[in-house]
């Protein structure tokens, strides 16, 4: 306030009033919680007293605001203003209103005032409680990086301790919100020693709120390392614990118990942890043989590594279940959990843990290095999802179960040429990696059949309008076989139009083939019955989208694309996958789950057959004429790819039908 002098009496109040703010705080907070928070604390621990300057406007403003009327505080509010106060009444004012127009949600007035609050009353009893109010407004703003300074310059500064809990408080929810969970902690460990030990629990009750709601590994994994041998390290390891036991990581597990022992010996949780323990390398033990599987299962790429992982495991439960099978376990790593040693962790597990085979990785560009240690460890490296050509230039022991853009193009060539007696085609193509490589593929397929692409267009992905690249199209058409023929209306209609010169174009080519996204797709077949291109649509498994076949114009119906997977498909293996893949995860597969799948069930079933080594099961994969996946036989080319059946899927009255 902007006061020089308080008498006793009112200093009495002040004090009192300040208890009451503080108790208000802690029973607020207890309620607040840690993530999706509002910055709308009750006004009490807004504005510091209950009666600001003991003026009867400011203090009905106040119970307004208190009782959840704070649109008739503003007004009030505002009068008062307009009267021109005393200057020892206005930082109250400023406070109240920022506090009142922040609970209305009108945090970009309330920040006005504030502001004019520190510019005006620097020095003000209110000047920090005004802070705490900027700093909770920008927040609820989303302006966590503006918030944050200003919380900041409270926890060093202020001499408060109340305060400096509050924005400690404050400071570690929006390090919440960031998803940066090590300084949150960090913040509200900071925050236990300027309050008493029932104010500790809370904070302590709020860390363990966050660790067990973290499921990020790198994030548990710092909050571990930051605090080895004290608490909320011992969360952390715990969560860490659950998390590799639920995914089916025994190995990364029992490491991970281990370590938590030799920190935390004295731990409540020891002895149950030291029972997991055993019981996880009893289960490890009584497997014969085991798989590796080395996912990014973290970071940006996780969702699609964990559908392969769920197929995987679905392989090896189902031969767990098997009578009489050799028993398989699985080893699971996640390549994104510390890239730094990465490639000696895992040469370490090819050369220590000796797995049959190794299932990875997702992306092409890591196959390189991966496949050279498998070649020298002798242990096949089976990668189910990187469309990399011809994966066997990098080592004999290199395998594919992925679905490339080679076999897309091959078997939806083969459909339109050999099955609809097809010759000629023109390709309209996404300017991407993938349009551009389908493109390519799909018209060496064409040539090498002795038939005709008249001609090849881009767009960019997006692209609402692609009528000048259908007019090339028609224009390159009209060169070789296209007719355009002149139509008198006046003859159809007994009277003169403005389509009394129409021309009427019919294609020469057979059929388009457009490889881009299901939402491209449907704008562009459009555009193309429009400029009277009325042929049969070829796609590629960019179209293979739920909401395709039910939101795409009639244009569409007829079209027929390829794709590695049809979770409706009535083929009975295939039925039978997502059947046992819907009750174990629930949710239906996808491609990535059936590839990882596929790579497992191979490997399984080169064990039943008597492989029981790397080498072995090499051999098997290399020379089986009839492995069997879920689409049907199949066998590895010399290009290490699994070439197996494809499906291919017609649209029909906003339904995906196999055709195949």
């Amino acid at each position: 306030m902007a006061r020089p002098l308080i008498s006793l009496p009112s200093y009495r109040t002040y004090i009192l009033s300040i208890c009451w703010c503080y108790a208000l705080t802690l029973a607020w907070s207890m309620l607040w919680p840690i993530t999706g928070f509002e910055f709308n604390p009750p006004v009490y621990a807004e504005t510091g007293t209950p009666s600001p300057a003991n003026h009867p406007t400011l203090n009905q403003a106040k119970r307004l605001i208190d009782a959840d009327q704070a649109e008739e505080a503003i007004t009030i509010l505002r009068r008062f203003l307009a009267t021109s106060p005393k200057p020892d009444l206005l930082d109250d004012t400023y406070l109240l209103l920022g506090a009142a127009l922040h609970r209305t949600k009108q945090d970009g007035d309330a920040l006005k005032y504030l502001r004019q609050l520190q510019t005006e009353f620097p020095d003000s009893e209110v000047a920090d409680r005004g802070k705490l109010m900027q700093a909770r407004a920008h927040a609820a703003m989303d302006n966590l990086d503006l918030a944050l300074p200003i919380l900041t310059g409270l926890r060093n500064l202020s001499k408060d301790d109340s305060t400096k809990r509050e924005a400690l408080r404050l400071i570690g929810d929006i390090y919440a919100q960031k998803k940066d969970a090590t300084r949150a902690i960090q913040a509200w460990l900071d925050e236990v020693a300027l309050g008493t030990e029932d104010q500790a629990e809370d904070v302590r009750t709020r860390i363990r709120e966050l660790v067990s709601e973290t499921s990020d590994k790198k994030a548990l994994d710092h909050i571990r390392d930051t605090f080895p041998r004290s608490f909320p390290g011992d969360l952390a390891s715990l969560r860490l614990v659950n998390l590799y036991v639920g995914r089916g990581e025994e190995h990364r597990a029992i490491r991970q118990i281990q370590q938590f022992l030799v920190n935390f010996p004295m731990h409540p949780q020891a002895a149950k942890t030291s029972e997991l323990l055993a019981t996880l390398q009893a289960k490890l033990q009584s497997n014969q043989f085991f798989i590796a599987t080395v996912l990014p299962l973290s970071g940006k790429l996780s969702p699609f590594a964990n559908e392969v992982l769920s197929g995987i495991q679905l392989a090896v439960e189902a031969n767990r279940d098997r009578a009489g099978s050799a028993s398989v376990g699985l080893i699971v790593k996640d390549s994104e959990s510390d890239l730094a040693s990465f490639f000696d962790d895992f040469s370490g597990l090819l050369n220590t843990d000796r797995p049959l085979a190794v299932i990875g990785p997702l992306l092409s560009k890591n196959l390189p290095v991966m496949a050279e240690l498998a070649e020298r460890a002798h242990i096949p490296l089976i990668t189910p999802t990187a469309t990399l050509p011809n994966v066997r230039r990098l080592g004999n022991y290199v395998f594919s179960t992925a679905l490339t853009f080679q076999l897309q193009a091959k078997r939806i060539a083969a459909y339109a040429i050999k099955e609809q007696g097809f010759r000629r085609f023109c390709i309209l193509h996404p300017d991407t990696t993938y349009g551009r490589e389908l493109a390519r593929l799909f018209a060496q397929e064409v040539r090498q059949h002795e038939g005709e692409v008249i001609a090849i267009e881009s767009y960019k992905e997006g692209e609402t309008d692609v009528s000048a690249q259908l007019k090339r199209m028609k224009a390159e058409d009209l060169k070789r076989y296209g007719l355009s023929v002149p139509v008198d209306q006046t003859k159809l209609t007994g009277k003169l139009t403005k389509l009394d010169k129409k021309i009427l174009y019919t294609p020469g080519f057979d059929a388009i083939f457009i490889p881009g996204r299901a939402a491209d797709a449907g704008l562009i077949t459009a555009q193309l019955n429009f400029h009277d291109m009325k042929v049969p649509f070829l796609g590629a498994n960019g179209w293979n989208s739920p909401d395709f076949a039910r939101t795409a114009d009639s244009s569409i119906d007829g079209a027929v694309f390829v794709d590695g997977f049809f979770v409706d498909s009535p083929t009975p293996t295939v039925q039978d996958f997502v059947g046992r893949y819907k009750k174990r995860f629930q949710t239906d597969p996808t491609v990535f789950a059936a590839q990882g799948y596929d790579a497992a069930k191979l490997v399984i079933d080169a064990v039943q057959k008597g492989a029981s080594s790397g080498e072995a099961v090499h051999d098997q994969l290399l020379t089986q004429p009839d492995l069997s996946s879920l689409a049907g036989p199949a066998a590895f080319g010399p290009d290490g790819t699994l070439n197996r059946p494809l499906f291919l899927m017609q649209i029909k009255r906003g339904r995906f039908l196999q055709v195949n």
